[in-house]
């Protein structure tokens, strides 16, 4: 694999992605976050807060803060193909949904975890939420009609020296695969959501805190930055 580095905005920055674009917001100066995007070109500029909002969430994202407690940008975000679209506080553990119109259709105060904070969500086609709790070395599938665990990978586990999970600090669905990068010991493993066999595909030098596969390319973010992932 070739790694080709697109910015030096690494760990402190949450990467999401919009249409055709990557948008990044980086807390590097404290409580004021900066925004950025890339495209295709992967040519990284910066843009204003209301551009990262609309990029992420939509023409909704007025209408949506007006329920949420915080801006968006606060918030872990995951969509599906419905248009339906999920945030979760980092290092808390409400989750609020809204439809494509910017209804709100949930807001769920978690009840798994052991007390470990989520920091990261993503949605599964039909009806389903993975969910990160890195302190708690382990990923949770949940099935959002009755709000029940259905499936998890490690023990919510408060000992830092766990395998094979260690500080998932966020997670990647694609079709029937899970990507779980792991902050704690550089390790990116798939998951075959069929199955549930999980397979180490890379070791990296350095943390993985983030991975994505987008229509411009596959992406790692790291200390040192966001990558470029190729063959």
């Amino acid at each position: 694999m070739k790694l080709t580095k697109i910015t030096d905005i690494g760990g402190t920055g949450n990467f999401d992605v919009g249409q055709r674009e990557i948008l990044i917001c980086s807390w590097n100066n404290g409580a004021n976050p900066d925004f950025y995007a890339f495209d295709n070109s992967k040519t990284v500029r910066q843009v204003d807060e209301e551009y990262f909002a609309k990029a992420i969430v939509g023409e909704t994202y007025k209408k949506i803060e007006q329920v949420l407690p915080d801006k968006v940008h606060h918030y872990s975000i995951t969509k599906s193909k419905s248009g339906d679209i999920y945030f979760c506080t980092y290092q808390e553990g409400t989750i609020y949904g809204f439809d494509c119109f910017g209804n709100s259709i949930l807001n769920w105060n978690i009840e798994v975890g052991e007390g470990h904070p989520i920091y990261d969500i993503k949605y599964q086609e039909p009806d389903f939420l993975w969910l990160a709790f890195p302190t708690g070395q382990t990923v949770t599938q949940v099935r959002l009609t009755d709000k029940q665990e259905v499936f998890k990978i490690g023990e919510y586990s408060w000992d830092d020296n766990c395998e094979p999970l260690s500080y998932p600090e966020s997670i990647f669905v694609k079709d029937n695969h899970l990507f779980i990068p792991n902050m704690g010991n550089n390790k990116l493993f798939k998951v075959d959501l069929l199955t549930k066999q999980m397979d180490l595909l890379m070791t990296f030098q350095e943390k993985i805190w983030q991975y994505e596969e987008t229509e411009i390319g596959t992406f790692i973010v790291t200390d040192t930055g966001i990558y470029e992932l190729e063959n």
